[in-house]
């Protein structure tokens, strides 16, 4: 919900004028949809949760929608960020000097205005089908994946290969591969000379649900290749 009545910050962002505001740091691979967008009552992101942040900035913004695991960020009134899952059609431009309030948590920066937000994008794939590409050698001296290659654990090997598909699947990459049941890659594809075994070799076992037995994750400086099919 808006509060139409002003604060002085917001005064002093008025005055001051867009040019004034710093070009936005924005983290985790996100990219801006939208310097400026027209908002209304209904929202304009699909799935709006909005929270009122005293610290609000886009990047704090962007970081609170990503480990919530939401594709789309907006900053709007100088203290609201933005969650949601898409965009409700094609947003309306508007111009960047409508985004003129200053942001609650860094007077430096823009975050929106009245009815105008400022939206920013995860790299997520959207969600889809992953296949199977094999098992391969991958050493330091023969890499499977070609840089940059990103590289995750987690908490428990528990259900590993879908855990590691979620994840290169979150930060945008349409390559995931599971080693040795404990190192989860991702990449954008395969390096040069990759080398293919047999299935054989990638003979780790992970450990599924009560009940669901296990899973074969990789294994010794062998890596089991998932691929992004949409």
């Amino acid at each position: 919900m808006h509060s139409r009545l002003c604060h002085p910050l917001l005064f002093v962002a008025l005055s001051l004028g867009v040019s004034s505001f710093s070009p936005p740091d924005i983290p985790l691979n996100w990219t801006t949809a939208y310097p400026c967008a027209v908002d209304f009552g209904s929202r304009i992101i699909a799935g709006d949760v909005t929270v009122q942040d005293p610290n609000n900035t886009p990047a704090s913004c962007v970081e609170r929608c990503d480990a919530q695991n939401f594709i789309y960020a907006g900053v709007e009134y100088s203290n609201e960020c933005h969650c949601g899952t898409g965009l409700k059609g094609t947003p309306q431009s508007a111009p960047t000097t409508d985004c003129n309030m200053a942001c609650a948590g860094d007077s430096d920066l823009s975050c929106g205005g009245s009815f105008r937000i400022q939206v920013y994008k995860s790299p997520a794939l959207p969600g889809g089908g992953w296949a199977s590409q094999g098992c391969f050698v991958d050493t330091p001296a023969s890499p499977a994946l070609g840089p940059p290659v990103v590289h995750h654990t987690f908490n428990t090997n528990l259900e590993f290969v879908d855990q590691c598909i979620e994840y290169c699947e979150h930060v945008g990459y349409p390559f995931a591969g599971v080693e040795n049941g404990e190192d989860c890659q991702c990449s954008f594809g395969f390096a040069d000379g990759v080398q293919a075994v047999d299935q054989s070799e990638c003979n780790t076992l992970c450990p599924l649900p009560p009940g669901d037995g296990q899973e074969f994750c990789g294994g010794v400086q062998r890596i089991q290749v998932f691929h992004y099919v949409g």
